[in-house]
């Protein structure tokens, strides 16, 4: 793996545009950041366009929201599924809006959250070819919820939409949004805060983690944090014993409405106190633009989105050369996300080859990758149960190696994204790459399943594999054991290796050992024509694409983008 511990960009570098060629390696360096895995189809898509078309179309994300997460949840017992839970959904459609009986055995929300994090990974699986998956990612763990403290299915799908709606939109909308947001007031104890007891936690948070941060120029202090709080008074959740779905009010009785001032950080701002039914939100949109008028806001935003998708080490000439800028940028454009990244992705930097190949991929990276690049064809909706089991058993796969979707550790997010100084490296350790490598082998040689005790027939005692032969046959020269190879290592590792590494795939795997490149050719063509055959090196084909495919990702660079 590369250090670039003492990396700095050259004279010049920055945000100024990228003016290098803009071939198939700069192009696959730029999805495999913004896409989660690049494919084939996915290469061969954009080949052709220029940086700015890629990047426009990136940016290009539909205002439609996806469908939303179903029922395909059923109790199971002496061999045979039952329909018992969330008896007022029918199996098969939506309980996004549907209340539910808290005390119901078994517990119909737990199941909710479960379904819910399943179709988040059925969405990243299916993702289209621009940023909205992965910018959903990244507000989620900027603005960190956990689905077991929040406990009900409506609001954290409710929370996942929002992020969701503004994922490429205006930051400040975002914040306002969040800030009374079901999910968010129950995770950081906003729906207690009143005049009698402000609770401090979501106003210390909205300032420490998701708007000005700690870096080396903020300067609020710990009164700002009180006075934050006192703003924040009076929000509640409607939900009364789950007999409707819960939504934020307000309640002008629990708001304390004194003035509340802020700091020489905040040019001693006083926020005159407020009565009334709209008191709450007059008061949240002043500390809002408060906060928003600080160079602070932009400067730690623009940081999060360079580690999210460049590298974490921000050295003093990275923070001049590229943070400053783009947080220049950003509140310029009051505060819309879209110019930020367009010009961080068609920047020079961001090209340089020290930023390519550089970082960890995060568990949800490598697993929806890996399906993805390889082309497991998953079960479609006309058989939801078993797609939503698959979709499960992945979701479960990346939660067991350190990322489990919908549950950061804490309203930090996950480590990886933060933890000084081992950031990225937090993903591989002694005890996740071992089950990276079970979760490959498995996915590789017996794919997934489902069994009999399912409760739709459609979706009983199905398989999936990966097709390793068609995978094959999608390259330029399949046949061509040194073509494959060569192919191989620039679609799955992203940057090239030495040409003994390449020699040594192609004898050891293709070849099985023989001199002649023939042997493979004639044993692929063979096995193309006839899958029936029976000539015994041409049945060999597909085993000897596994065994080469899953050894290329047991390296390094395999775990890298």
């Amino acid at each position: 793996m590369k250090n670039k511990s003492n990396f700095a960009p050259p004279p010049g570098g920055g945000i100024s545009t990228f003016t290098g060629s803009f071939d198939q390696a700069a192009l696959q360096h730029l999805l495999r950041r913004t896409l989660f895995g690049a494919s084939k189809d996915d290469l061969e898509y954009f080949s052709g366009k220029t940086l700015t078309q890629v990047v426009d179309e990136l940016l290009n994300v539909s205002t439609v929201a996806p469908d939303p997460p179903i029922k395909a949840y059923s109790s199971k017992a002496g061999g045979v599924a039952t329909d018992n839970i969330d008896p007022n959904v029918p199996f098969g459609t939506t309980w996004v809006n549907t209340p539910f009986n808290p005390t119901g055995t078994p517990n119909a929300d737990v199941s909710r959250r479960v379904s819910w994090k399943a179709w988040w990974m059925g969405l990243m699986v299916n993702q289209q070819r621009n940023l909205r998956e992965k910018m959903t990612l990244f507000w989620h763990n900027h603005l960190s919820t956990e689905a077991d403290i929040v406990n009900t299915g409506i609001a954290i799908y409710r929370h996942h939409a929002l992020l969701r709606q503004h994922a490429l939109g205006n930051f400040r909308t975002l914040m306002y949004d969040i800030t009374i947001d079901c999910a968010m007031l129950k995770y950081l104890n906003g729906d207690k805060n009143s005049k009698t007891a402000p609770d401090e936690n979501y106003g210390r948070e909205l300032q420490e983690l998701f708007t000005v941060g700690k870096g080396p120029d903020s300067g609020y202090v710990e009164d700002d944090v009180k006075a934050a709080a006192r703003v924040l008074t009076g929000w509640q959740i409607n939900n009364n014993n789950f007999n409707s779905p819960p939504v934020s009010i307000f309640n002008p009785n629990r708001h304390d409405t004194g003035n509340k001032s802020f700091s020489s950080f905040y040019n001693n701002k006083v926020i005159q106190g407020k009565t009334g039914p709209t008191a709450g939100t007059d008061e949240i949109n002043e500390l809002l633009d408060m906060i928003f008028a600080t160079q602070e806001v932009a400067k730690f935003i623009c940081r999060k989105l360079y580690t999210f998708f460049v590298y974490y080490n921000i050295t003093p000439e990275i923070e001049s050369n590229v943070i400053t800028p783009l947080a220049d940028l950003f509140r310029n454009n009051n505060y819309e996300i879209k110019p930020v990244l367009k010009a961080l992705f068609e920047s020079e930097h961001f090209f340089d080859p020290e930023n390519r190949g550089c970082m960890i991929k995060s568990p949800v990276d490598y697993v929806v990758g890996q399906i993805r690049e390889l082309g497991m064809q998953l079960p479609d909706a006309s058989k939801y149960e078993a797609q939503y089991k698959m979709w499960g058993e992945l979701r479960a796969a990346a939660s067991n190696m350190g990322q489990d979707l919908g549950d950061p550790p804490n309203v930090s997010g996950w480590p990886a994204y933060y933890q000084v100084p081992q950031f990225h490296e937090i993903w591989v350790d002694t005890s996740t790459y071992p089950v990276r490598k079970a979760n490959t082998e498995s996915l590789n040689k017996y794919g997934m399943s489902t069994n009999a005790v399912m409760f739709t027939d459609e979706s009983k005692n199905l398989k999936v594999k990966f097709d390793f032969v068609a995978w094959a046959q999608k390259l330029d020269a399949p046949d061509d054991p040194n073509a494959l190879i060569e192919e191989a290592v620039k679609l799955l590792y992203g940057v090239d290796v030495s040409q003994e590494v390449k020699d040594y795939l192609k004898t050891s795997f293709l070849l099985q050992g023989q001199a002649s490149d023939y042997y493979w050719t004639n044993a692929f063509n063979l096995y193309v024509t006839d899958p029936n055959t029976k000539d015994p090196d041409a049945m060999k084909v597909p085993a000897i694409l596994r065994d080469l495919i899953l050894y290329m990702q047991s390296a390094a660079e395999y775990h890298l983008c």
